[in-house]
C-alpha cells in the first residue's frame, strides 16, 4: 500500500504509471486547495488523512492498519463516507472514503476485484453517481 501525505512524494513513486501520478496529482490539489488555497502544493495531508493506493500484492487486511477490518476478512466493518468510481490506465478502480474516529479521513484507491467480490459488492452499496 501507498500512502500519501505530500504533492511531492506523488512524484516520487516508482511503481505506478504517470498517467496514475496525474490522477493523484488532480486529487491532491482538489483536497488541499480546497483546505489552504493557493498553498496546496506544500501542504500536508497529515491532519486530515492520507491518500493510500493499494497495489497489485495487497490483501484486504492491509486495510487493518488503520482499524477499517477490525479483523474481518472480507468486508470492512467501518463504514465508508462513500465510493466513487474512476477508470486509470485502463483499469476500474474506486476511489473509497472513510472518516476515522471523526478526526481524520482516508480516501483508498482501490482496485476493483483485488480484494474479492463479497467486499467489492459491500462497497457498491456506497457507489455515488
Amino acid at each position: 500500500m501507498i500512502t500519501i501525505y505530500t504533492f511531492d512524494e506523488i512524484g516520487k513513486i516508482n511503481t505506478i504509471s504517470e498517467v496514475f501520478k496525474d490522477e493523484l496529482k488532480r486529487y491532491f490539489q482538489e483536497i488541499a486547495e480546497g483546505i489552504v488555497g493557493n498553498e496546496w502544493r506544500e501542504y500536508s495531508l497529515e491532519e486530515v488523512g492520507p491518500i493510500l493506493v493499494i497495489e497489485h500484492n495487497d490483501k484486504v487486511d492491509i486495510l487493518d492498519e488503520y482499524g477499517l477490518m477490525q479483523g474481518s476478512k472480507t468486508i470492512p466493518m467501518s463504514i465508508p463516507e462513500f465510493a466513487l468510481r474512476t477508470r486509470v490506465d485502463g483499469r476500474d478502480m474506486l476511489k473509497i472514503i472513510w472518516i476515522c474516529n471523526d478526526s481524520f479521513g482516508l480516501s483508498v484507491y482501490y482496485p476493483i476485484g483485488q480484494f474479492g467480490k463479497e467486499f467489492d459488492e459491500y462497497i457498491m452499496e456506497f457507489l455515488m453517481d
